[in-house]
């Protein structure tokens, strides 16, 4: 495997090619792998963006009814809560394969008062969507520490908490702050959530089979979505 880094004036991504390509614009930082089948993105969130995009690498139907993630200041946020609704907020990434990894930098501003309010930042796996559902894996990491696994199951308010085996804990011991950094892996039918390098829960489930990796923010009405957000990300997987 050659990995090395590239950066030109345009952002070009061969996803289903034997050479997958990224490479920058403006300060957005992307890695290259010449591996057959092996896909991978890296960000800094330097883009200012409602919605996410970084040169179309990010999408999501913006026909159904959940919302927006947006970037500003280097970190990658959500839009909903305005409506007491699970409209979470979400951007996918194309062209990976179905074993994936994604791992992200915690971002909490010094100012954060939750004052009970859901905060919430998710990684996704597996991940579809159209004009009226979304669907796939939410890996949870809620503001106090607490994690969870979720399936999105088609439309708004549809989703089902998963059960997690007794091999980890499933909880941080505290509330997450700047720095951290969340990682969630699928192989197979095995879902793993990582705090810091140290796993934190396990799942296993063989509902989705396919589908991409992305990010997704969710709170409830009070809550402030510039609060909780990543300030980097990344992304690989393989067949």
């Amino acid at each position: 495997m050659t990995l090395k880094t590239i950066c030109i004036s345009a952002l070009v991504f061969y996803p289903h090619s034997s050479f997958a390509r990224v490479v920058t614009s403006n300060s957005v930082k992307i890695s290259v792998i010449s591996q057959s089948n092996t896909s991978n993105y890296a960000t800094n969130f330097d883009l200012n963006e409602n919605p996410i995009s970084e040169n179309g690498h990010w999408h999501k139907n913006q026909s159904n009814v959940f919302t927006k993630v947006q970037t500003a200041n280097g970190i990658a946020f959500g839009t909903n809560g305005i409506a007491n609704t699970y409209d979470d907020s979400y951007a996918l990434l194309s062209g990976f394969g179905p074993n994936q990894t994604i791992e992200a930098v915690i971002y909490r501003d010094l100012s954060f008062q939750p004052n009970g309010i859901t905060h919430e930042a998710e990684l996704l796996l597996r991940f579809s969507d159209d004009a009226e559902n979304a669907w796939g894996y939410e890996c949870t990491f809620s503001y106090y520490g607490g994690m969870a696994v979720a399936s999105w199951d088609g439309p708004m308010g549809s989703f089902t908490i998963l059960n997690s085996t007794s091999k980890y804990s499933g909880y941080y011991g505290q509330e997450f702050k700047t720095g951290d950094v969340v990682k969630a892996t699928i192989t197979g039918n095995v879902i793993t959530t990582y705090v810091n390098n140290v796993p934190m829960l396990e799942v296993i489930d063989s509902r989705h089979a396919t589908g991409q990796p992305g990010i997704g923010f969710f709170i409830r009405p009070g809550g402030h979505n510039n609060m909780i957000g990543f300030s980097s990300l990344k992304v690989t997987s393989g067949n």
